[in-house]
């Protein structure tokens, strides 16, 4: 009979884990008692064998009772390993999705693609960390625990100085640095040395983690610092006047006026808001002609110099939107809006010339999305039933007592990751008319800022990073003008 023990429970490692041997073949292994009275039972052996029987049970490094395992500690572990590769698949996953679907450039949806299978990996390196911390069924949990941890290190080290660049709290900064310093205690405790002795092929895990960082660090700063090639915007904005009709009575001057809107650049674009003034210019004819001090003061007040013109002012005579209700509508390129109008205007008027001009704002639509609530936005300066005069904009937008429309709406970046590490901008445009006892005017005003700060008076810097990271413009047509004599024809004689 052969009295050599069956079962042979080897000492504990240092994770209080004992290797289970049966006729000299690893079985299992066992955290406590109670799990190897499990390995054993499944393994055929009656429920209440007796494991302190010699003849059976050969215990090295220790009996039945030394079991250094702390199971409340040990699954602690496990889950704030796993919680931290969750929380960073989970951002991994936004940013991925979102950008896949939303990203303005074909190289943002690349990126977005590469996020969603980094957060893949996350998930897998999360499962795989309850087998490495466990009893290690699966040989590569290890190196894929290691990888998740690193791509969780390197995004949220990037994604932190994002933030601290910026200079601006979003609901995503607190996880930043809390995950960083997570990465740091489980790479403390996944121990990567150890990861590469027990892997099979251990430069190849090397080189796995390596990558999966680069790759996360690269489409990070593709995210931070890429800005679409720069085709120049152009909006090309035309004014002509057409041929004037009289009324019978010959009192009032109908003159047709055409606005041809066109992108004739190669970006799509934003038109936030477009207007057109018509001015009709008084001005006497001086025989005797005008004196170098006459021209200093053309000059002074832009006014063009003129031998023996004395221009007396500008009345408005008509003043609207090229595009009614266009706000926050799009122009792709080559596509055109033409816009008829017909200015009536008194046939005696003492006119010299009337001018006619149209300006618009418009923002590049590879830089950012706007809201589709712009033109619903609408706030006035006045009460709306009493017609009273209630706010002023702001100082930098107008004066004192001039009214306006008001037009607001956010803007979400190029990509979801400016969106996580940035606080929301808004688009804000104003068409103001202006009136006194000396000139009345209309215009646009416009900026991009953050919530409730656009009355603030932008900087040139502000001007700047406007043009650059938005591309919002302005851009108005050249000035149409015509005598008004020659608009007031007298009858053609019959022949």
């Amino acid at each position: 009979m052969n009295s050599k023990p069956r079962i042979v429970v080897e000492p504990p490692d240092s994770r209080g884990l004992r290797d289970v041997r049966l006729r000299g073949e690893v079985m299992g292994r066992a955290w406590s008692l109670g799990d190897l009275r499990n390995l054993l039972r499944r393994a055929g052996f009656p429920k209440g064998l007796d494991l302190d029987a010699g003849e059976l049970v050969h215990w090295r490094g220790g009996g039945s009772e030394v079991w250094p395992d702390r199971p409340w500690r040990r699954r602690a572990t496990s889950v704030l390993m796993a919680a931290g590769l969750l929380i960073t698949a989970g951002v991994l996953g936004k940013i991925g999705k979102t950008d896949v679907s939303d990203a303005l450039t074909f190289g943002g949806r690349a990126a977005g693609a590469t996020f969603l299978f980094a957060g893949a990996v996350e998930m897998i390196a999360a499962i795989s960390a309850f087998d490495y911390l466990g009893k290690r069924r699966w040989v590569y949990s290890g190196a894929a625990a290691l990888i998740g941890i690193v791509i969780a290190l390197a995004l949220n080290a990037l994604l932190l100085v994002m933030q601290i660049d910026a200079g601006e709290y979003t609901h995503y900064a607190w996880i930043w640095p809390t995950v960083l310093v997570w990465s740091f205690w489980a790479l403390w405790k996944i121990n990567p040395q150890q990861v590469w002795r027990t892997s099979p092929h251990p430069k190849k895990v090397a080189t796995g983690a390596a990558v999966a960082g680069l790759l996360s660090l690269g489409n990070l700063l593709y995210s931070r610092v890429y800005v679409p090639y720069s085709s120049p915007l152009t909006l090309d904005m035309v004014v002509k006047f057409e041929e004037p009709k009289l009324n019978a009575k010959r009192t009032v001057l109908y003159v047709p006026m055409t606005v041809t809107v066109k992108n004739n650049g190669k970006v799509p674009l934003y038109i936030l808001g477009t207007l057109y003034n018509v001015y009709g210019r008084s001005a006497a004819f001086t025989a005797k002609a005008k004196g170098i001090a006459d021209w200093k003061a053309d000059i002074q007040d832009s006014e063009s110099v003129e031998r023996n013109t004395r221009v007396m002012g500008y009345d408005l005579i008509s003043s609207g939107e090229v595009m009614e209700d266009s706000g926050g509508s799009s122009l792709e390129p080559g596509d055109s809006v033409i816009e008829e109008k017909v200015l009536t205007i008194p046939a005696d008027s003492e006119f010299d010339s009337i001018e006619g001009v149209a300006e618009a704002v418009a923002m590049r639509m590879d830089r950012a999305t706007l809201s589709p609530d712009f033109l619903s936005s609408l706030a006035t300066s006045w009460d709306r039933e009493s017609l009273s005069h209630t706010e002023d904009a702001p100082k930098w937008v107008a004066n004192p007592g001039d009214e306006y429309l008001k037009y607001q709406a956010r803007l979400y970046y190029s990509n979801e990751i400016l969106n996580a590490t940035r606080r929301p901008r808004y688009a804000t445009i104003w068409w103001v008319t202006h009136t006194s006892e000396f000139e009345q005017k209309s215009y646009l005003a416009a900026t991009i800022s953050l919530k409730n700060e656009e009355r603030r008076e932008p900087s040139a810097l502000d001007w700047q990073e406007t043009s650059t990271s938005y591309g919002l413009y302005f851009f108005s047509s050249g000035t149409a003008r015509e005598p008004f004599a020659a608009l007031v024809k007298p009858p053609t004689e019959p022949q």
